[in-house]
């Protein structure tokens, strides 16, 4: 299974753990599963970085920035983690604005966009997004016509994937 992990799944590895239910040692465990291949976005990467920045100014947390940098090489550096640069597959600006109609994230939409071009399935933390992804028509058919056995994992990723188009 090809799995397009969102970008909170990455924290641990900055040694950043602000998301309850998911730890290093979560991580760890996925990524050595050898039944799934983990994809992670560039666009990720950067997300990342901007929130340890945002969560060291408002002293929620209290980082090195060598750590911060450690993070960002130990992911680009991973032989577990596959990188899916955003750029080289944008292809359905339309399908983009619809999800960004939906939701204000611009790198969430982009995650799930690309997750169902290149993916099986998409872990997220944030059912929210996908509730109201879910509740679009015309995305349903885009995803039906794409990728029609596409699924979402949450959260701490312990229940089973959901079929994204039920039935």
């Amino acid at each position: 299974m090809r799995l397009l992990i969102d970008s909170t799944y990455l924290l641990p590895a900055f040694n950043v753990e602000i998301t309850e239910g998911w730890s290093k040692n979560d991580l760890l465990s996925l990524l050595t599963n050898s039944e799934i291949e983990i994809y992670y976005c560039d666009l990720s990467l950067f997300e990342i970085y901007t929130k340890c920045m945002n969560l060291v100014l408002q002293k929620k947390i209290s980082i090195d920035i060598n750590r911060i940098e450690n993070g960002l090489n130990s992911i680009l550096h991973s032989k577990d983690l596959l990188k899916i640069d955003w750029w080289n597959h944008i292809s359905e600006s339309e399908i983009i604005l619809q999800l960004k109609s939906l939701h204000n994230d611009s790198i969430d939409c982009l995650l799930y966009y690309l997750s169902v071009i290149f993916c099986d399935s998409f872990a997220t933390f944030d059912s929210t997004f996908i509730n109201k992804v879910q509740k679009s028509t015309e995305i349903i058919k885009w995803v039906k016509k794409v990728n029609e056995n596409f699924s979402i994992w949450f959260g701490n990723l312990s229940e089973d994937r959901i079929k994204f188009i039920q039935g």
